[in-house]
């Protein structure tokens, strides 16, 4: 099952998140995701968390379509996000995209792209995406698609990442490896529509972007 989670962060060009939507069999709202979805005329499966950034008109628009809702205290240990991954998770999701999850909130930012590792060690397929960058977290190996020229930056998550191989971009990697701290591995520039970056040992966030 995909899952597409609509958190409360920066959308742009909405028309972006539509193939998205079209692919999921499931659609949550973290908080203030709801505003996303409202705007794009989506009606979610369900609307997650403590309600606190939402307006109260979106809340009512969707209590009135007979949304499902699942309320938390503003008192918690979690942010809206993750408690909407774990719904998703104990849904029985295998894939989710997370749209919203990037924005002027540096520490929601990091805390989501954190979010990838909890997904990670319960084997769903998490990517973090918005008009710009994809996201993902490996600990062996992934294929990525996309065009000649976007950038892909190698960003190690643990202390060191070892044995990095990579097929399809311009600055090749074969064996070497990542320590954190250095920038190394930004910017690296994909030759064909898709490339295979593969590693023997730690956690290495995968980042294509597109310039704006």
């Amino acid at each position: 099952m995909k899952v597409l989670i609509f958190a409360g962060g920066d959308i742009e060009n909405y028309s972006f998140y539509k193939k998205y939507i079209n692919q999921s069999d499931y659609i949550i709202c973290a908080d203030r995701g709801i505003e996303h979805t409202k705007k794009l005329g989506v009606n979610p499966s369900i609307i997650i968390g403590d309600l606190d950034s939402a307006s109260k008109n979106t809340i009512e628009f969707y209590k009135n379509k007979n949304i499902l809702f699942k309320t938390f205290s503003s008192k918690k240990d979690k942010t809206d996000t993750e408690l909407a991954l774990d719904y998703a998770i104990n849904k029985g999701a295998k894939e989710i995209f997370i749209a919203g999850g990037i924005g002027n909130r540096l520490d929601h930012t990091l805390g989501n792209i954190h979010l990838l590792y909890y997904s990670l060690q319960r084997n769903v397929r998490t990517k973090i995406i918005n008009e710009y960058n994809e996201i993902i977290l490996i600990d062996n190996e992934v294929t990525i698609y996309g065009q000649e020229n976007d950038i892909v930056s190698l960003i190690p998550f643990s202390m060191e990442v070892k044995g990095i191989y990579t097929k399809g971009l311009y600055y090749a990697l074969k064996g070497e490896n990542l320590k954190s701290g250095s920038s190394l591995g930004i910017s690296n520039v994909m030759t064909t529509s898709q490339a295979h970056i593969s590693i023997k040992s730690g956690l290495l966030l995968v980042i294509k972007s597109k310039e704006i």
